[in-house]
């Protein structure tokens, strides 16, 4: 709790509103009314893909390719139920990129075909929420089903675990509700973009120095106990863009919100191969509304790509200040709430979002934008990302550039002489590692081309609603799920896009309107789940068409229509009516592993050869390196085990593990003979070597120590021939007294 890396950024904050202010509460009615005791189950699996070779799907970057992993990422499940009414729901929180239709499809499968789990769960009650680290491979190469099937196969490990924990614990517990300030930790990356939010709002949102709140400061957490008091779970909800490791790194990692959850769990000495009755410690930092939130609060100062825009020296250090900034607040709120009373419920629809006219008198009322920017008929259209898309966020830099929209009258030739300018010689800025091309004619393209596309025949795609935006893209996905789940006083409402932080603060008002009645008193707006749509804006933001406003695929009133759609589902938990929607459940997919490749022979020997031993001391803090000839990563994922770990000699005689590779102090990094030039399924097999590399934590121990690989190679053979080795053990003097 006193980290230094805590204060790094100190003074950027001050403390200040925290969230929109809610109506007076009423009594919770109905027969849970006084309801305080809940079934909890917790649960948890390994869903770390393929570490080399691959690449991130939310990065987009064709020059990045992965080749270490700095931490394991997880699926992490939580069942609850209330036994005044028998309702029970499921969440999930999974270290990676993006949701699709496509995964949770197939984990609704899954959990259909199984006997037990289909008659507690379904697409109803089960939300599927993702951090949306850049920095995992999962469903990263087109036509790669192992990220798919690992990240299928391990959320429904983790449901099955859950479930089967909740079912060995039948004495119900209880549930804290805390929340808070975290200052420091988070900035809005689209100001201008903000600013165009009226000002009236903005100023509802103040803090103690008088300047606006941003983005939304506040961390809400669940706490899950059983008796006596213990705590089985924990889940974190804070909007921040976990993208402080950049693009041009190739570390696999569950970034920021990986490092605070896998943190915690050290602390709390979860065992990540638990019998799932007996169950172990979950702790999810999960994901809310982190639309124009990011980690980089250096930015302005420093910008990508310099590593000094997290706040560290590099992007792993980074990582480590925002991640124990989280961890450390989660920790400080951690049995401060209040307890949670309450019934347990949920509510879930599929919305056609690419048809919808804004008909709801208290959305229309809600609405505050410039007459400039209204229309007679509020409405959405087909799905397209625009032109400043390709700008990327300020976090990772794309090619071309935000601000690009259409005008009434564009004067073409003006626009087409300030291009052709641009081309001699210009080259694209801020994309990582350059971009071997010249700079897209931006105006041109946009104002000639992309803005008329608005005008194609309705069979094409009705664009005609895009407003200020030339489409670039066409994009599909028009049936998207909405869900809103309700535990006692708390409140979540689940949505497939990133939303921005006014976007929030506007559905937190409306949905509160109808739901503090019954007796909500917190409620998250978590986007990115059960699916990925982009973006989310305020129609104000929309107009400015920055890389948020261009990602936001059904036009400018996209928000009014989510808000629309997002009352119905409050209205009908308001009411308790019955879910009306069917249970609809696609066929099992295949979640077979592609194979790995055939290696060469490597120059230094077989797998498991050591290239390079340890020194024979060292101090706390200092770092160890050994390398070794291994096997490439994808001819043994290691699921549930590692590549790498340290050991420790015991007074027993025997060898102790005390770090595996899920530990952001031990890296493994894996180093084909002949290099990748960019991510491929099946890439050449040149066979390959492995760096051990580890940051000696300064509380260790002193004694004797070793580092021990294990994998599987393929070498002139189509067979996997599993491995281990050891290094020649090393001393380790500590502990430091630097140690916080």
């Amino acid at each position: 709790m006193t980290d230094p890396r805590r204060a790094v950024g100190a003074g950027l904050d001050a403390t200040g509103t925290l969230d929109v202010e809610s109506p007076a509460l009423a009594p919770t009615a109905g027969p849970c009314a006084q309801n305080s005791r809940y079934r909890i189950g917790t649960g948890l699996h390994d869903v770390t893909g393929v570490i080399a070779d691959t690449a991130s799907p939310a990065w987009v970057n064709p020059q990045q390719v992965f080749s270490a992993l700095h931490t394991r990422v997880y699926a992490r499940a939580f069942a609850i139920e209330s036994p005044c009414n028998g309702r029970r729901v499921m969440f999930v929180s999974i270290d990676t990129g993006l949701m699709s239709r496509a995964i949770r499809q197939a984990v609704l499968a899954e959990i259909d075909a199984d006997a037990r789990l289909k008659e507690r769960y379904n697409g109803h009650n089960v939300m599927l929420s993702v951090t949306h680290t850049h920095s995992d491979p999962n469903t990263g190469i087109a036509g790669d089903n192992t990220g798919f099937a690992v990240l299928v196969s391990g959320i429904v490990a983790a449901i099955k675990n859950a479930d089967t924990n909740l079912a060995a614990h039948p004495v119900p517990g209880e549930i804290g509700l805390s929340f808070g300030e975290l200052l420091n930790t988070n900035i809005n990356r689209s100001k201008p973009a903000f600013l165009q939010n009226a000002e009236a709002e903005r100023q509802r949102f103040t803090n103690a120095r008088g300047e606006q709140v941003q983005v939304n400061k506040q961390m809400v957490q669940l706490e899950l106990y059983r008796e006596p008091r213990k705590a089985v779970g924990l889940i974190n909800w804070f909007g921040v863009h976990p993208t402080v490791i950049g693009p041009d790194q190739p570390y696999v990692s569950g970034d920021v919100k990986g490092y605070a959850s896998l943190g915690l769990e050290r602390l709390m000495g979860t065992d990540y191969r638990a019998d799932a009755a007996a169950g172990t410690f979950v702790g999810a930092f999960a994901q809310a509304d982190e639309g124009d939130s990011s980690p980089n609060i250096f930015i302005e100062d420093f910008p990508y790509p310099d590593p000094r825009r997290g706040g560290g020296e590099t992007d792993l250090d980074s990582n480590a200040i925002s991640g124990i900034k989280q961890l450390a607040r989660a920790l400080e709120l951690l049995g401060q709430g209040e307890a949670v009373a309450g019934p347990v419920d949920y509510q879930f629809r599929t919305v056609a979002i690419d048809n919808i006219t804004i008909e709801d008198p208290v959305v229309l009322a809600s609405l505050n934008h410039p007459p400039e920017l209204d229309d007679a008929i509020k409405r959405t259209c087909s799905g397209a990302l625009g032109a400043s898309f390709g700008a990327g966020a300020e976090d990772g830099p794309g090619p071309t550039v935000e601000g690009l929209k259409c005008g009434d009258d564009p004067d073409l030739l003006n626009a087409a002489l300030a291009d052709i300018a641009t081309l001699q010689g210009a080259r694209f800025e801020g994309f990582p590692g350059g971009w071997p091309a010249e700079t897209i004619p931006g105006h041109v393209l946009s104002a000639a081309v992309m803005c008329n596309v608005r005008l194609l025949p309705p069979a094409l795609g009705d664009f005609s609603c895009q407003a200020e935006k030339p489409v670039l893209l066409p994009r599909g996905g028009s049936a998207l799920p909405f869900q809103l789940l309700r535990i006692g006083q708390f409140a979540v409402l689940g949505i497939p896009w990133e939303v921005t932080t006014v976007s929030a603060r506007r559905l937190r008002s409306l949905l509160m309107t109808e739901l503090a009645p019954v007796g909500v008193r917190k409620i998250v707006i978590a986007g990115l789940v059960n699916d990925y749509v982009h973006y989310l804006t305020t129609r104000e933001e929309y107009s400015a068409q920055h890389y948020e406003g261009a990602s936001t695929l059904y036009g400018p009133w996209t928000h009014a229509a989510v808000a629309q759609e997002a009352l119905k589902l409050a209205r009908a938990m308001r009411a308790g009516e019955p879910h009306s929607e069917p249970v609809a459940v696609a066929a099992r997919s295949d979640l077979s592993l592609s194979p790995g490749p055939s290696e060469a022979p490597h120059r230094s020997g077989a797998p498991g050869t050591v290239m390079t031993q340890p020194p024979a001391s060292v101090n706390a803090g200092e770092r160890v390196v050994v390398e070794f000839v291994a096997g490439h990563p994808r001819n043994d994922l290691r699921l549930q085990e590692s590549y790498a770990y340290v050991e420790r000699l015991g007074a027993d005689g025997g060898w102790h593990t005390v770090s595996e590779d899920r530990d952001p102090s031990l890296i493994y990094d894996w180093r084909a003979q002949i290099a990748q030039p960019a991510a491929f399924e099946n890439p050449l097999g040149s066979g390959g070597s492995a760096q051990v590399i580890w940051s000696v934590p300064r509380n260790t121990a002193a004694g004797t120590y070793r580092i021990r690989i294990a994998g599987g190679a393929k070498v002139l053979s189509d067979a996997v021939q599993h491995y281990e080795a050891t290094s020649e053990p090393f001393t380790v003097s500590g502990p430091s007294d630097e140690c916080p």
